[in-house]
């Protein structure tokens, strides 16, 4: 196992180790290339609410972790001074809590959840257990009730690797990533008893539940009860649209708790994915919207549900390519960069920091000069 250092996964990593292999930057062009390349990554992966997944795999092992995220906003107008008015006007609602393992009330049943919804989505990846974090938030004000869901799902996985004997050349399923979870998923929070974590009406179901039957028997039902664990979109965007570069110096190795233990195995690099930045290639992903009208005691009920563009980070031990068999992604995965060649985003990023030191040495020389 490489030598380096151990950091401490974020809150919903908590049992987690993470395996960062210590690096020397010292006159090392390629480690200081690559470190400012990651900070570049990171500015454009980390836009707040938009992450969803952030996932590290290790081929050779057939091992995976990290996070899955889904978030949605809400908001339900109504008229002031009305029934509706008074009932959430000045109100506040916070439910917040996390569950680790498998042994926590619900969290087997969301994990077999999931496990068919990776089978739905033709990925031979399965599920060996999770951790969860719920956070709904309900703030009303005279003509309105705004709502924040934020679901973090966070598995490790195995089962990706579809030639289970393969040390090289290993290729690997990726529509893993596609997955949506359908229906109410039921656990058991610390304080408020069982609370719905995977639709929005779960919020008002624990806070405000009489509302909450209404809302679900109007027109309004399908927006209320849209899966917040849906990961469709990221699924749908093909592979090559991602944009890709190879890290030699593993400063990318951020999220994978399966970096614990053996380490990534025999890789020389770590390849990274990155999805949902503005690009003049691909543009800005839009947000997904949704809308309904109707009719609660008398009080006409605008509601607007608004899902945040996809952004998501892939990490996988080994240099990559991708292929496609029987209409399906997939990904080839050697340890080694066969070809010795620079993916187009590493260039454009090399290109980027070039630019940028020809810049700095131009300024340098005026000063001295005058």
């Amino acid at each position: 196992m490489r030598d380096g250092a151990k950091k401490h996964a974020k809150a919903s990593d908590k049992a987690i180790d993470i395996y960062t292999p210590s690096v020397n930057t010292k006159n090392s062009p390629v480690a200081i290339s690559s470190a400012i390349a990651a900070l570049l990554i990171a500015g454009l992966a980390n836009q707040a609410y938009a992450a969803q997944i952030n996932v590290s795999l290790i081929p050779e092992f057939d091992r995976a972790a990290g996070s899955f995220i889904g978030v949605k906003f809400m908001q339900i107008n109504y008229e002031p001074d009305s029934a509706v008015a008074d009932l959430f006007n000045g109100r506040t609602e916070r439910i917040e809590f996390s569950l680790e393992g498998a042994n926590a009330s619900g969290m087997n049943e969301l994990v077999a959840a999931a496990n068919q919804a990776l089978l739905r989505v033709q990925s031979p990846a399965q599920i060996a257990s999770a951790n969860l974090t719920y956070s709904g938030v309900l703030r009303g004000e005279p003509d309105r009730v705004t709502l924040t869901f934020s679901v973090e799902f966070t598995p490790t996985f195995s089962g990706f690797k579809l030639d289970r004997n393969a040390t090289d050349n290993i290729p690997m399923d990726i529509n893993w990533r596609g997955f949506v979870i359908d229906g109410p998923v039921l656990v058991d929070s610390p304080e408020h008893g069982r609370v719905n974590v995977n639709q929005p009406i779960g919020l008002l179901e624990a806070t405000f539940p009489e509302f909450a039957e209404k809302l679900a028997g109007s027109e309004a039902r399908g927006i209320m009860t849209e899966p917040i664990l849906d990961f469709s979109e990221i699924g749908a965007m093909p592979m090559d649209r991602w944009h890709w570069l190879f890290d030699p110096t593993f400063s990318q190795a951020s999220t994978g708790g399966i970096l614990k233990g053996e380490g990534i195995g025999r890789a020389k690099v770590m390849s990274v994915y990155s999805l949902g930045e503005c690009s003049i290639r691909e543009g800005c992903p839009p947000p997904k919207e949704g809308d309904a009208a109707v009719s609660i005691d008398g009080t006409r009920v605008q509601v607007h549900i608004s899902t945040p563009q996809p952004n998501s980070q892939i990490e996988i031990a080994g240099f990559t390519s991708i292929e496609k068999a029987g209409g399906q992604e997939m990904i080839r995965v050697r340890m080694d960069n066969p070809g010795l060649s620079i993916p187009p985003f590493t260039m454009q990023v090399l290109l980027v920091l070039s630019g940028m030191m020809g810049a700095i040495a131009f300024f340098v020389l005026l000063k001295s000069r005058k």
